[in-house]
């Protein structure tokens, strides 16, 4: 029985290009099956063709062609394909993908999963070349797919999945969680093209202090119930941790086997046991290891002290990113995140005190969200002592809360375009997409000029530059400012909002 696992190429608008990274949820799935005997191929058919850039309209396709892709299968001759559909943006790729496979030989098995089939599982399913959709966790039930096809049984039942059943679709039983993390082998890192992602080319930035960079993940799920976030269709709302052991384990291996100098940790609530950060970072210390390591997807402010964050320093780690969202109490009470922004500017602050980048992600434009609620939002940001802050539109991701709320409110189009990588289409109660773009552009450039004058200070510039890696790290950041400043100006509208901004200075 031979199982290939796809991770497809992606096609959307440049500006919002992902940076390559390790598909990890494929590398744990086939883990599994090697250790149960099968044999398995990660096809990262992204990171294999990244130089490989195609115009398509407004958008760009990266990745290995069509034709590479079915050769690819054809000599490996599967019995089973499974395909990540993780993002509904970027859910077209994937389900071409199934078609190519198809193409190939109608008789094998083909297996979506990820966070866009999990949410919309009958709609994938509409797709004929689409068999089965995993819902949630995928290693054990993918397992039981692989293990029923071999003996010939039927799939038709097993939990977890969502099926075809003659004219109908049909939804199993939810599978648990799996609590004992450690239950699980390590990734599959050795069918992936690891090389690869310290390649990226030209048209991605790289943000790393250090190469080789690479990511992992420490636990699983949150506890909190953010309006926004879709994680909750493939992983709950519960918290599963790894112990800190086993965390530096893998750590150190990816260090010894793949010369890794810089480790981004891709959990969504890295820091919500205190204790067993303080345990991963004093590991660390132990071991003497020479490693640097981020937090790209944010961690809770709320959970951190001076205590922790000195000793996160410590071990390595030298950018954190904050979540924090949103300033407005209502709009605050609205996405069901609360923060305390006096304990947010108090730790903000102490970070860079002791030489840590600082970075946050903001949100707007949900959608009872008023005009004043936003620019409280954003002279927040530039009012704090943050390094570096993105602002996002907030996006109605399928399996989200606030999907449901904007389908209820008639906010989004009727042809599911609102997820078009193009231009999506939703709005808000007061404001329409084309306004909610002019604030980000608005408050992005306007961030980024309040810090070239706070990077003047050469106080900060001690507290940040220790290295000739955090100078290098500077003029990457120097280069994204000069890079966003020259679109603005080709595109006409630093002037226009220099002239109708009130929220840039105030």
């Amino acid at each position: 029985m031979r199982v290939l696992l796809i991770h497809p190429p992606l096609t959307s608008h440049p500006a919002d290009f992902p940076t390559p990274e390790p598909p990890l949820g494929l590398a744990y799935i086939a883990a599994v099956l090697e250790e149960k005997g099968y044999e398995v191929a990660i096809l990262d058919a992204l990171s294999l063709g990244i130089q490989n850039v195609e115009q398509v309209g407004e958008l760009v396709r990266v990745g290995l062609s069509a034709l590479d892709i079915k050769k690819y299968v054809e000599d490996f001759k599967p019995d089973v394909v499974g395909i990540g559909a993780a993002y509904s943006a970027l859910a077209a790729d994937s389900h071409k993908m199934a078609r190519l496979v198809k193409q190939v030989n109608p008789e094998i098995l083909t297996v979506f999963g990820g966070a866009h089939a999990s949410a919309l599982p009958a709609l994938v399913l509409q797709d004929k070349n689409v068999d089965v959709v995993v819902v949630g966790e995928g290693e054990i039930t993918f397992l039981e797919l692989v293990q029923a096809r071999e003996k010939g049984n039927g799939i038709f039942e097993i939990p977890g999945t969502v099926v075809r059943k003659i004219d109908r679709v049909v939804a199993n039983s939810q599978r648990p969680y799996i609590e004992n993390l450690d239950s699980l082998p390590l990734p599959a890192r050795h069918l992936l093209p690891m090389e690869v992602y310290t390649q990226r080319p030209s048209f991605i930035r790289d943000y790393s202090l250090r190469q080789p960079r690479t990511s992992m993940i420490s636990s699983r799920g949150c506890p909190r119930d953010c309006v926004f976030c879709s994680i909750h269709s493939v992983w709950g709302h519960s918290w599963r941790k790894r112990p800190a052991i086993s965390v530096v384990d893998e750590m150190e291996l990816l260090i010894e086997k793949y010369k890794i100098r810089e480790i981004a940790f891709m959990d969504d609530n890295l820091t919500l046991d205190r204790q067993r950060m303080a345990d991963i970072c004093d590991e660390i210390l132990r071991r003497k290891m020479d490693i640097r390591w981020c937090t790209p997807n944010g961690i809770a402010i709320w959970a951190l002290d001076e205590e922790l964050l000195r000793k996160m320093k410590a071990s390595g780690c030298w950018k954190v990113t904050f979540g924090i969202e949103v300033a407005a109490p209502e709009t605050q009470k609205f996405i069901g995140k609360i923060i305390n922004l006096e304990k947010a500017d108090r730790i903000i602050k102490y970070a860079n005190s002791i030489g840590l980048w600082t970075h946050a992600t903001f949100i707007i434009g949900f959608p009872y969200e008023s005009m004043d609620s936003i620019e409280q939002t954003v002279k927040y940001a530039l009012d704090s002592d943050l390094d570096i802050a993105v602002f996002f539109i907030a996006t109605p991701y399928p399996g989200s809360k606030l999907y449901k709320i904007c389908k209820e409110e008639d906010l989004l189009s009727s042809d599911n375009s609102f997820w078009s990588p193009v231009r999506p289409a939703w709005r808000t109660k007061f404001l329409t997409r084309e306004q909610l773009e002019r604030v980000i552009v608005r408050a992005s450039l306007g961030f980024m000029t309040s810090r070239v004058f706070k990077f003047l200070n050469p106080l900060r510039i001690k507290k940040k530059v220790k290295s000739w890696e955090d100078i290098k790290f500077m003029v990457k950041l120097a280069k994204s400012v000069i890079g966003v400043e020259i679109v603005a100006r080709k595109h006409g509208r630093i002037q226009h909002h220099l002239k109708h901004s009130k929220i840039w200075w105030s």
